[in-house]
């Protein structure tokens, strides 16, 4: 679909920013362009865009900047987290993290079912799932409770477990999916991201992986998410597994070149 003028200019002012974090002119612009605008008609739609709270001039010799709902808007047109990405390898989305200054897990898709219930002796119980088995001790009400939710994947049971109490189990099972993390990356992102905002709450929280089994594939710019970032839980192929992407970052970074560089 073909642009218009005032998004073709949004659109351009918006990917230098990402490149530059500096004000843009209309004269810096206009030799940027891949198109022929003139600086004067530029100006003009900086004047319209600025009106629209698309962008704002921080100071009056300066040139203009993407406002945060502008890039709320630029980000929700240009990623797809619903639609999986391939990647070749954990290191080309490592480097991507620190060329782009992203705070990223990367983790095996791992949700077996709850397939059997079985009983070794009076002591314990063993609960059987697609490829792993786990020991606890045996109680009756706790066999009882455990026989109903056969069939349940392993992420619905770690979250009951830990609901009513049954905290050994919920422990094990959470260092199963503990070692389902092939990568951690860019916690430094985070504290920095604190630092300016005022505010650490929301860190303990992203970095449990519990918390990450709540979310679907998608966008988030609030709740969670401080002011100004954008977290993106995206669905990922490596060889023949499929992997789970949780990246979070600053509106001006350049996550659509982050994920273009780990698929490379």
């Amino acid at each position: 679909m073909k642009l218009s003028k005032r998004e073709i200019i949004l659109e351009s002012i918006i990917k230098e920013y990402l490149k530059s974090k500096e004000p843009i002119g209309s004269s810096e612009l206009q030799g940027r362009m891949s198109i022929d605008i003139s600086p004067s008609t530029i100006r003009i739609y900086f004047k319209q865009l600025s009106l629209e709270g698309a962008l704002v001039q921080l100071h009056v010799s300066s040139g203009r900047v993407p406002t945060e709902k502008a890039l709320v808007d630029y980000w929700v047109s240009r990623l797809e987290p619903r639609s999986p990405i391939a990647i070749c390898n954990v290191d080309k989305v490592q480097d991507s993290i620190r060329n782009y200054g992203i705070y990223c897990t990367l983790n095996k898709n791992k949700n077996p079912t709850f397939n059997e219930l079985m009983k070794a002796g009076d002591r314990f119980l063993i609960l059987v799932f697609d490829e792993e088995e786990v020991l606890i001790k045996h109680h009756p009400k706790i066999e009882l409770f455990l026989e109903n939710l056969i069939g349940s994947s392993m992420k619905n049971l770690k979250i009951i477990s830990a609901s009513v109490g049954l905290y050994e189990l919920h422990n094990k099972l959470e260092s199963i999916f503990m070692q389902t993390a092939l990568l951690k990356e860019g916690k430094s992102e985070l504290y920095k991201i604190a630092k300016e905002v005022k505010n650490d709450d929301f860190i303990q929280k992203v970095i449990e992986p519990q918390f990450l089994d709540t979310l679907d594939a998608g966008m988030y710019f609030d709740d969670f998410v401080p002011s100004g970032c954008i977290a993106v839980k995206q669905h990922v192929t490596m060889d023949d597994d499929t992997l789970e992407m949780f990246c979070l970052g600053k509106l001006d970074r350049d996550f659509e070149s982050f994920f273009n560089q780990a698929k490379e």
